[in-house]
């Protein structure tokens, strides 16, 4: 397998390992397949595609070419010489199938770089001598796609906030979504294939909504506020590569491309002619609410292994202080779960009572002083909720506070020896729309400083009663 450490890799592997397959794979960094948690289950063969490949595909029986170079200037080039060579080690190697995953074409002969590079790839694989399956498949909606990444990322960023959001013409273009569950299952079900069939088969969902749908649909499953969305005749994919970089963990080189393709309508052809050979999943192709659906109940957990990319999930925003402590860690960890109630939170005097008393007028919890005999998951820490205790290691809180989005802090403590250790106060704020972006960045400078206070005084009382004993 070509991509066993990308996002649909993770995903596809674990599928043939179970169903019995051997899987060799190709990687340019064992480091990152050590981290998928499979790398003990497969044959790890370590290279790329710019260098020698027969000693990757001896006897194999078939290719999973899951790799594309969207990464700067000259990716057509790349992918061009790539697809020549995995062509050719297939066929010295007597491979009897080729599986390649490419992107929904528009209809004609106009076409983005990015959709063009992806066709072209297809078509030079498919001149080979070896049996070739070419899946061309649209956004794939699963947590860590960097598609889907993009749509929550910007859904989030500005549903919540204006009501009137002006959008380029092009969002109103359609496309076919697919649930990534689906796409590994067509993936493995082309093992499955006649010899003799070599050919494209477009796959997707039942429904071909806007891109203005999908972040819609996206909005409406997370409980954002719908806003007015206005069609406006730009077309500036460097721009919007910008902004979607700024707004989103997308990177402005992969952001680009899949810009462009917004250009056309993405809907594909004959989606009924792979099912006919192989069979639909089970329950049949996910419509994108169910797709959606799945997304965000992944986001409970992360992908196979950890292997998410950084950025997948929900949007969150991050402060974090740290503070080495000399003094034994159960110490320390005696002063951070006495925090809260009488003892307040070590911070600047009156800044919670000031903050905690607008909360009340504003409809929250207001300056609530309650302190449980013990620490225990669901109880109240004044205007705190415990979501989660490990004695003498970590304490979990989420702000019960009104604001617009959802504050957790995490404070753990760590063993440095037997009379030092560290401290480690890491605070999240999940936005919610707009709004909520606003409320962090305006709040974060007094939040620093309230929150870096906390910590420097719960290393120096940690200290003070460490010298004392």
């Amino acid at each position: 397998m070509i991509g066993a450490t990308g996002y649909v890799g993770t995903r596809l592997v674990p599928r043939l390992l179970a169903e019995g397959h051997e899987v060799r794979c190709l990687v340019r960094s064992p480091q990152k397949l050590a981290r998928t948690g499979f790398a003990d289950r497969v044959e790890p063969v370590t290279g790329d595609l710019s260098g020698p490949l027969d000693a990757a595909f001896a006897d194999v029986d078939a290719v999973f070419h899951l790799v594309h170079s969207m990464d700067g200037p000259g990716f057509e080039e790349r992918d061009r010489v790539a697809a020549r060579a995995v062509a050719d080690a297939a066929a010295r190697a007597g491979a009897r199938r080729i599986v390649y995953l490419g992107g929904l074409q528009p209809p004609g002969e106009a076409n983005s770089a990015h959709l063009g590079s992806r066709r072209e790839v297809g078509e030079i694989l498919l001149a080979g001598p070896v049996p070739v399956a070419v899946l061309q498949a649209g956004i794939v909606v699963g947590r860590g796609s960097a598609s889907f990444e993009m749509i929550r990322h910007l859904a989030e960023s500005v549903f919540g906030g204006p009501l009137v959001l002006p959008l380029p013409d092009q969002a109103w273009n359609r496309i076919r979504p697919i649930a990534v569950d689906d796409v590994v299952h067509w993936l493995t079900a082309c093992l499955r294939l006649p010899p003799d069939v070599s050919r494209t088969f477009d796959v997707g969902g039942p429904d071909a909504p806007t891109y203005v749908d999908l972040l819609r649909g996206y909005a409406r499953a997370a409980g954002l506020r719908r806003a007015l969305t206005v069609p406006v005749p730009v077309v500036a994919p460097r721009l919007g590569a910008r902004a979607i970089d700024a707004l989103t963990p997308v990177d402005r080189a992969l952001a680009r491309p899949l810009l462009e393709s917004m250009a056309y309508d993405l809907v594909g052809e004959d989606l009924d002619a792979l099912p006919a050979l192989v069979g639909a999943p089970p329950g049949g192709p996910a419509p994108y609410a169910e797709a959606l659906r799945r997304a965000l109940a992944e986001d409970g957990a992360a992908g196979p292994a950890g292997t998410d990319p950084e950025g997948a999930g929900p949007p969150e925003l991050v402060g974090e202080h740290v503070e080495e402590v000399d003094a034994p860690v159960e110490v320390l960890w005696e002063v951070v779960s006495g925090l809260g109630g009488a003892q307040g939170w070590r911070t600047i005097p009156g800044v919670w009572a000031a903050r905690q008393t607008i909360d009340g007028w504003l409809g929250g919890v207001g300056l609530r002083r309650s302190r449980p005999e013990r620490l225990a998951v669901g109880e109240a820490l004044d205007w705190w909720r415990i979501e989660g205790v490990e004695p003498g290691r970590e304490l979990r809180l989420r702000a019960e506070t009104r604001m617009p989005g959802v504050v957790r802090m995490r404070l753990t403590v760590e063993p440095r020896g037997p009379h030092r250790s560290t401290y480690r106060q890491h605070v999240t704020f999940r936005p919610r729309g707009l709004g909520g972006r606003v409320y962090w960045f305006t709040q974060k400078p007094a939040h620093d400083l309230v929150f870096g206070v906390t910590a420097r005084m719960v290393a120096h009382e940690a200290e003070r009663r460490s010298v004392e004993s």
